[in-house]
């Protein structure tokens, strides 16, 4: 097995993981009617087509035709906006207002994710990196907001969400790494991993929590 059938399998982890994790977010939101319950359930919708995505855009065929890093990382940083905005004790009275904000911002995450055959694909390690590492910054200001609920709450969801994003965050990190460091193929693999246990707590979270 090649380090590419490696990540690739990682992908598909990360993805199915992320899908079966906004499955359970929209079902608790239908009993429960959570704005940030509905936030997970779109956002990680979201982020495991851009996983598919990823692994349909991997393949020989359709390669070099379907470019969707930019779907992937957008994607990925504003859904995690999203559920961070979500998650806001102070920000409860535009709930309503930020879940319309998350929808057209989806639709337009959508229209991009159409518009990858005619994006080029950026080599630029600075670009990539930047793309990239945005992701944990938002994950960790996640992570910082779960910290804080569970030291006023001492919730088990607020704390296994923090430890969720915590672990995320550093996955994200190291992966990031490698448009730093190039020619190493270990951060793809150490953060992935990282990563995949962070979405197993987050999963977690949302039938024990």
């Amino acid at each position: 097995m090649n380090s590419k059938q490696i990540t690739d399998i990682l992908l598909a982890v990360q993805a199915t993981i992320t899908l079966l994790i906004s499955v359970r977010a929209f079902n608790l939101y239908s009993r429960t009617r959570s704005d940030a319950l509905f936030a997970i359930g779109l956002s990680m919708g979201v982020i495991g087509l851009g996983g598919i995505c990823g692994l349909i855009g991997d393949t020989l065929l359709v390669s070099p035709y379907f470019n969707t890093l930019w779907f992937r990382y957008i994607g990925q940083t504003v859904s995690y906006l999203f559920i961070y905005l979500a998650s806001l004790r102070s920000l409860k009275q535009h709930s309503a207002q930020i879940k319309r904000w998350h929808i057209f911002a989806t639709a337009l995450l959508i229209v991009l994710l159409f518009l990858t055959p005619f994006i080029p694909t950026s080599t630029n390690p600075t670009t990539l990196a930047i793309l990239s590492g945005s992701r944990s910054v938002i994950c960790f200001i996640i992570f910082l907001n779960y910290a804080d609920i569970f030291m006023s709450k001492e919730t088990r969801f607020s704390f296994l969400m923090s430890l969720a994003f915590l672990l995320i965050t550093v996955g994200i990190s190291i992966y990031t790494m490698k448009f730093i460091v190039p020619h190493s193929i270990s951060f793809d693999f150490v953060g992935d991993s990282i990563r995949v246990v962070g979405l197993v707590i987050l999963l977690v979270a949302l039938f024990i929590g």
